[in-house]
């Protein structure tokens, strides 16, 4: 069984389709980009897998259960999480304060062992604080863990956005636009990472990206949308020869 499938999934603003008839298969342990021109309706489909929006029509499954319309924290803690093209870190936060909120998605306490500070609620508090620092550690921020998040530089602030992600537990993590504003030997680094974070998490990532080096380098298959609808499907090689791609982004001649 795929681990999502989004099926004839259309959504619409009003008179606006922004996104008709896309239908996409992510299996356990793929390593999947989404790209598109500008307004090509990416930032959409991830606002519908995450519950940001509901789909007009279609459905999307989880592991064979449908997800359309779920609340977004109903859909972190079935195992989808995602990163932004524009980093929402909680700036007054620690470094380490920030993973620790992505962590406590998956931790139930009660009310009543939080108030009163029970043995149950300091046994989770040490264990969210544990796995926040290892994933720290693991991303090179556990040094900067008492630094406020405002503070660190920008890649700091990508990886220290991926921890946060991460500390949910995903099955299925997104990672929008996590190239934007990197210089090249940052992007190098990046594409490493997303391939360590899909081997030792055992997370299937899926991803959205403008720079072609970091799709191309990085993903084993790539779903292609324009204006909405998608136009192709299939390997970083099969993709860069696709005609219909090379039109989408350079545009067709005029005496072609």
């Amino acid at each position: 069984m795929p681990l999502l499938e989004c099926k004839n999934v259309i959504k619409r603003f009003g008179g606006l389709t922004a996104v008709n008839g896309v239908n996409l298969t992510i299996n356990e342990g793929d390593l999947a980009g989404l790209i598109g021109p500008n307004g090509a309706g990416k930032t959409t489909v991830f606002n519908l897998l995450t519950g940001v929006y509901a789909p007009t029509e279609g459905d999307i499954l989880l592991e064979g259960i449908s997800v359309a319309g779920k609340k977004p924290h109903e859909i972190a803690q079935r195992g989808i999480c995602r990163t932004f093209q524009n980093i929402r870190l909680f700036g007054d936060l620690t470094v380490l304060d920030n993973v620790r909120t992505g962590a406590s998605v998956r931790e139930n306490t009660s009310l009543a062992a939080t108030i009163f500070q029970t043995p149950a609620f300091d046994r989770v508090e040490k264990s969210v604080t544990d796995d926040s620092r290892h994933l720290l550690s693991l991303l090179g921020l556990d040094e900067l863990r008492h630094e406020q998040a405002r503070n660190l530089p920008y890649g700091a602030q990508r990886r220290l956005e991926i921890a946060r992600a991460l500390a949910t537990k995903p099955r299925l993590l997104l990672l929008d636009e996590p190239a934007a504003g990197m210089n090249p030997q940052e992007s190098e680094d990046l594409m490493h990472l997303i391939r360590r974070l899909r081997d030792e998490f055992k997370v299937t990532i899926l991803l959205i990206e403008h720079d072609m080096n970091v799709v191309m380098g990085v993903c084993e298959a790539i779903t292609v949308l324009v204006y909405g609808e998608p136009i192709a499907h299939g390997t970083p090689e099969e993709i860069q020869s696709n005609p219909k791609v090379i039109q989408a982004y350079l545009g067709e001649d005029d005496d072609a």
